[in-house]
């Protein structure tokens, strides 16, 4: 059980609805970090936004770079992401 409130995706309406029937489309599953933000879907799109913009945007570090990076911390952090 979740320490902050959530919204289930059974539950979601509107924005939000959108909002994780995306993360579904393009992840296969709604990301805990994202999801926490449920009860704010206009914090939770800019949220997702900025997840792929680190990600996926320009950058001079390369995509390998990038998930390297965040194998490594998540793994220091004992995340399952």
């Amino acid at each position: 059980m979740p320490y902050v409130k959530t919204i289930p995706y059974e539950d979601a309406q509107g924005d939000l609805k959108e909002t994780y029937d995306r993360m579904i489309k393009s992840r296969g599953f709604i990301s805990n970090v994202q999801a926490v933000s449920s009860l704010k879907p206009n914090i939770m799109q800019t949220l997702v936004a900025h997840s792929a913009s680190v990600m996926f945007g320009e950058s001079g570090v390369s995509r390998a770079e990038r998930e390297m990076v965040a194998s490594v911390v998540s793994a220091t952090n004992k995340c399952q992401y």
